[in-house]
């Protein structure tokens, strides 16, 4: 792979930097001073890498990944953004961009995201020259004997299932059985993806169309509820008059590659979400300390308590995030604490049920007095079952179909448990969101929604030993049972496995 990488940014100064920065570590660069130049540069010449500022007069730097992933979705696009424009850093992840850097540029910084990028790409060529080499295979075993045929989808530790036109699943190989049951007859985003009607873009309908392989990145569900990420290659299978009866479809387990990106994609998002809520939660403390100062120096009960109450939010603030940054690094023990089930059950419904009730939801509480008491760290629990609270709440405003909407909160003792019952009839969810939910950075709530809420609530859970069982229909509400032990074991308390 050629180690060229493009520059793009509109200010002089900043461009011959990166220049010199880059080329210090051994690329060769070229560079552009606004997006549609650095567009027809790329076309013509073709670059693994590119870093490119975010807002750039013209074609801005999101418009610019977005031309560049449709010319070439394999070219790694590295964001340069200032602090204030973290959404828009975000919103470039999403376009599927390599990483994102906050201005001023750090050289150290910069050559770990153009590594990290490098590293990606050859990843990612490998895998490709793997199937390539794969569906050549599997051509010539199909041009030789059906005997050699078969033992080669037998024996393959891909996933491979071949379809017909109407995407019935006519065929399949061991390993495909093992993880998805006897599938023959069954239409394929019914067996692996629990869907009710056909994937958009869907592979093997384009192979049926046009002939060619095609490529595409999905998660499956196995028939024991595991999910794998693979990457499905698709292969025409021809008669001898040349007509497509057939597509096999080859999924490749590629569930620790994709663990392994996401984490190195989500660590720029981790830092600059740091330095960006923190500097506005200061601010905050700093108006606190202000009344507080302000108070005591003119003897000013109001402006003390004002001061005080805007204090006790930033801290809480600040350690909500920070809970939930060690959660998501895994690195943090819990603090235990026995509390009255029934007493905590109210404390984190006195935090929901201002907004439910602001937006004409019925809060209702049902808590049993013998619930007992429960061994937790009360403020990594309260920030779990508070975040699947407000989701709760959420799903109801999201709910335009009916008039009335309800969230209910119970909580009951159950043998050696204490469970936490949040029900509502709001939006509710289909069965794939059900599997997704819990997974890094899916949000079924589109540009409002993070992806991290639910994904550290559920760690949350289980780092005390608990479980979270879900139950949802779409337009039918949802239904949320968290079982926590009354008391820990040895085990409990050491960070959730991801």
């Amino acid at each position: 792979m050629e180690k060229k990488i493009l520059v793009v940014d509109d200010e002089p100064d900043i461009r011959e930097i990166l220049e010199i920065y880059i080329a210090d570590l051994g690329y060769e660069v070229t560079t552009a001073e606004d997006g549609l130049a650095a567009f027809n540069t790329f076309k013509k010449e073709g670059f693994p890498i590119v870093v490119t500022d975010i807002k750039m007069p013209g074609m801005d730097g999101i418009d610019l990944l977005r031309a560049i992933k449709e010319e070439n979705p394999d070219t790694e696009v590295i964001m340069v953004t200032g602090h204030g424009d973290l959404e828009l850093a975000i919103k470039s992840l999403k376009y599927e961009a390599a990483d994102f850097i906050t201005k001023p540029v750090n050289q150290d910084v910069l050559e770990v995201s153009i590594n990290r990028a490098f590293e990606k790409a050859a990843m990612r060529e490998e895998i490709r020259q793997h199937h390539e080499h794969l569906h050549r295979l599997v051509q010539e075993e199909l041009r030789a004997t059906r005997h050699k045929y078969h033992r080669l989808f037998e024996a393959s530790p891909n996933f491979i299932s071949v379809q017909d036109r109407r995407l019935k699943i006519t065929e399949s190989n061991r390993r495909f059985k093992e993880f998805f049951g006897e599938s023959e007859g069954l239409s394929c985003y019914r067996a692996y993806k629990h869907r009710e009607e056909p994937c958009p873009e869907c592979p093997v309908t384009q192979t049926f169309e046009d002939g060619a392989s095609h490529q595409v990145e999905a998660v499956v569900t196995s028939q024991d509820g595991r999910q794998f990420n693979v990457l499905i290659t698709t292969a025409p299978i021809r008669d001898a008059e040349g007509k497509i009866t057939h597509v096999m479809e080859v999924s490749t387990d590629i569930t620790e590659i994709r663990e392994l990106q996401d984490r190195l994609t989500s660590l720029g998002l981790l830092i600059g979400s740091v330095s960006h809520g923190i500097k506005g939660l200061l601010t905050g403390l700093d108006s606190g300390m202000y009344l507080l100062k302000t108070g005591f120096s003119k003897d000013d009960k109001d402006r003390l308590e004002e001061g005080w109450d805007i204090v006790k939010t930033m801290v809480g603030r600040i350690r909500k995030q920070v809970l939930n940054i060690l959660y998501y690094a895994k690195d943090r023990e819990l603090e235990w604490e026995t509390v009255e089930a029934t007493a905590f059950a109210e404390e984190l419904a006195g935090v929901v049920e201002p907004n439910a009730r602001e937006h004409g939801i019925e809060f209702i509480r049902n808590f049993e007095d013998a619930s007992g008491e429960i061994e937790i760290d009360p403020g990594v629990a309260h920030s779990a079952l508070v975040n699947i609270l407000e989701n709760a709440v959420e799903a109801c405003i999201d709910d335009p179909s009916k008039e009335d909407h309800r969230v209910e909160f119970s909580v009951r003792p159950e043998g050696d448990a204490v469970v936490f019952d949040i029900r509502d009839n709001g939006v509710g969810m289909d069965r794939e969101t059900r599997e997704k939910m819990f997974t890094l950075f899916f949000s079924s709530k589109g540009g409002k929604g993070t992806g991290l809420g639910l994904f550290i609530a559920h760690q949350m859970i289980r780092q005390h030993g608990g479980d979270i069982a879900v139950d949802s229909e779409p337009g039918q509400g949802t239904r949320f049972r968290i079982r926590i032990p009354k008391q820990r074991s040895e085990t409990e308390g050491e960070p959730a496995a991801g």
